[in-house]
């Protein structure tokens, strides 16, 4: 008689293809990260989850996991209001410059 554990198949599905984009939002690897990496195998035990009970226990592990892997991911890069201003001006600029040299 074979002593082995059964493997459980996961599948990816929406919960993991959301929790991916997430990551890649936050700059974050999951190869090199092992919060993220949990993230992503605990959206596939959600996505392959038999029943609401287990899913509701995965998606409490997930919540919990993404919120560690935002509070270490490194700070993104925006700007300020008048960093956007300014933006818009140059390509306004740029736009009527191109519209002179143009016509």
């Amino acid at each position: 008689m074979d002593d082995k554990p059964k493997r459980r198949t996961l599948r990816a599905g929406a919960v993991t293809k959301a929790t991916s984009t997430t990551l890649e939002e936050l700059g974050v690897d999951p190869a090199a990260n092992a919060e993220a990496a949990a993230a992503i195998r605990l959206a596939k035990e959600m996505d392959s989850a038999p029943d609401a009970k287990q899913a509701a226990a995965v998606s409490r592990e997930l919540r919990q996991a993404l919120a560690v892997v935002r509070a270490a991911a490194p700070p993104k890069e925006q700007g300020d209001r008048i960093d956007r201003v300014a933006q818009k001006r140059d390509e306004r600029l740029a736009k009527a410059k191109a519209a002179r040299s143009s016509g």
